[in-house]
């Protein structure tokens, strides 16, 4: 699933940055060229380095909540008090560290995609993120959040971005988003059991499930496997009804998460976020 893939993300993000400024970066320089670039593409610049952690009353939070994005996450918004923010500073290093020792290549993917984190104290516990602010997630953590369920928060989110990443480089639908929307275009999510979605929003749905699976599995856990199974299978049929509307490229990628609902082999997983087969894709001509 070149999706979750490290190397396929480093190879679309130079794609990205030398269409954009007109320089192909190296292994060594594409950290800050991709920062530069999306830097353009929103309202506040990345940071050169890190990732930057927000509020609701940062710059980022600010814009957020008066643009309304991310509306789920903004629901019976609140102030966070200092206490709770310097814990959840310290949880959400916490979380990063454990991604990278646990699972260094999913580690490295966030951080070359992930530049801005903004936390806020909501009604509604997840994250967001968004194809217009690239780089950047809010999260509303639960007031029982552990290091890990900020790193798989963390993670959920970073692969939607990176999916974002690979459609600007390749085109996943042939149709725009209001075509995608349309009620005979929509497909069953794979998380919000009997819930029909766009095609766009219920693929994204499915593509974060299998590192969620693998991160869970890792430290005992199975309930999400357990509980998603069916759905995500579903999900996939669904993707699959829809086919014709996928790229080339998108049709790559839903073949390859088909074959992990085939099996629910969470070693494929592994070797879809490090293994070199997973790394290239060629550009379509023209």
């Amino acid at each position: 699933m070149r999706f979750l893939n490290v190397h396929h993300a480093h190879e679309n993000i130079a794609r990205l940055t030398g269409a954009l400024s007109g320089e192909y970066p190296s292994m060594n320089t594409i950290d800050r060229a991709y920062r530069r670039v999306i830097s353009h593409m929103r309202e506040f610049a990345a940071p050169t380095m890190s990732i930057r952690i927000s509020f609701k009353d940062d710059a980022w939070g600010e814009f957020l909540v008066a643009n309304q994005v991310f509306e789920n996450v903004l629901e019976g918004l609140e102030d966070t008090p200092e206490h709770k923010r310097q814990l959840w500073k310290h949880q959400f290093q916490e979380a990063l560290s454990y991604t990278r020792e646990q699972f260094p290549d999913l580690g490295r993917l966030v951080d070359l995609v992930l530049t801005d984190v903004v936390l806020f104290s909501s009604k509604n516990k997840g994250g967001g993120s968004g194809s217009h602010v690239p780089g950047l997630a809010s999260i509303s953590p639960g007031d029982d959040w552990q290091v890990h369920d900020f790193a798989e928060s963390t993670v959920h989110e970073v692969v939607h971005l990176n999916v974002f990443l690979a459609d600007m480089v390749h085109r996943l639908y042939k149709e725009p988003a209001d075509v995608l929307a349309e009620q005979n275009n929509r497909v069953v999510s794979a998380v919000k059991f009997g819930q029909m979605r766009p095609l766009d929003k219920a693929f994204h749905s499915a593509v974060v499930a299998p590192p969620l699976m693998l991160m869970q599995a890792r430290r005992g856990e199975t309930e999400l496997l357990d509980k998603f199974r069916a759905s995500l299978r579903e999900c996939t049929d669904g993707l699959l009804d829809k086919y014709e509307l996928f790229t080339p490229y998108g049709q790559v990628l839903v073949d390859e998460l088909r074959v992990f609902t085939d099996s629910y082999d969470l070693d494929l997983v592994e070797e879809s976020i490090s293994g070199t087969k997973f790394a290239h894709y060629e550009l379509a001509a023209g």
